[in-house]
C-alpha cells in the first residue's frame, strides 16, 4: 500500500491523487527480482508489455501474483521465459502483463 502522504503523489494528480504506473512497474520488477533471486538462474530483462486497467488510489491495499511461463524454444529455454504479473486489488484487475527474462549467464556478459 503507497501511503497518502509518500512525497510522489504530489502533484500525481491534484484533487484526485494516484499512484504513478511507473511506480508500479518499478515495484513489480523490484518484486519479481527478488522471487528470482531464491534459487533461480535467471533475471528481468525487460517489461515485455503491460496494461493498466484502473488507477491504484493512495491507501489502496493491492497484490501481485507473478507466474513463471516457459519458453517454448527447446534450443534456448532460458532466452525466452517471461513471468506473467497480474496487480489486483478489492477483486479487481489494476494492471496486467509480462517481464521478459534472461539467464543470468547472459545478463552478466553484458
Amino acid at each position: 500500500m503507497v501511503k497518502a502522504d509518500h512525497p510522489m503523489l504530489v502533484g500525481h494528480f491534484p484533487d484526485h491523487p494516484i499512484v504513478p504506473g511507473a511506480w508500479l512497474l518499478a515495484w513489480i520488477v523490484a518484486t519479481a527480482t527478488r522471487q528470482l533471486s531464491i534459487g533461480e538462474l535467471r533475471s528481468v530483462a525487460a517489461i515485455k508489455r503491460v496494461k493498466f486497467l484502473r488507477p491504484l488510489a493512495p491507501d489502496q491495499p493491492f497484490e501481485c501474483t507473478l507466474t513463471l511461463r516457459a519458453s517454448s524454444d527447446a534450443a534456448h529455454p532460458a532466452d525466452k521465459e517471461t513471468m506473467r504479473f497480474t496487480v489486483t486489488s478489492n477483486g479487481s484487475v489494476i494492471a496486467e502483463g509480462s517481464l521478459l527474462l534472461q539467464s543470468r549467464a547472459a545478463s552478466s556478459a553484458r
